[in-house]
């Protein structure tokens, strides 16, 4: 799941500095429409896509998606 992530945010997202920036989300039937209005938008709701869960605690190993979660956790 990490390695498909990174590829998502650095070639299919992309980056303003090097001038390619795709903020619409382009995963084969994916209801999100309108595109974000900035990138780290867009790389937070890849993660809606893809089963990488980095926040991992370490009582228990449960892991999160999101730093929100985990912290309530």
């Amino acid at each position: 799941a990490d390695t498909l992530y990174n590829h998502l945010t650095e070639q299919h997202v992309g980056r303003k500095i090097t001038r390619n920036l795709c903020l619409e989300c382009r995963w084969l039937h994916c209801t999100q429409k309108n595109p974000f209005s900035k990138r780290d938008h867009i790389v937070s709701h890849l993660k809606t896509h893809v089963n990488l869960k980095t926040f991992v605690c370490p009582t228990c190993q449960h892991s999160y998606k999101w730093l929100h979660d985990f912290n309530h956790h």
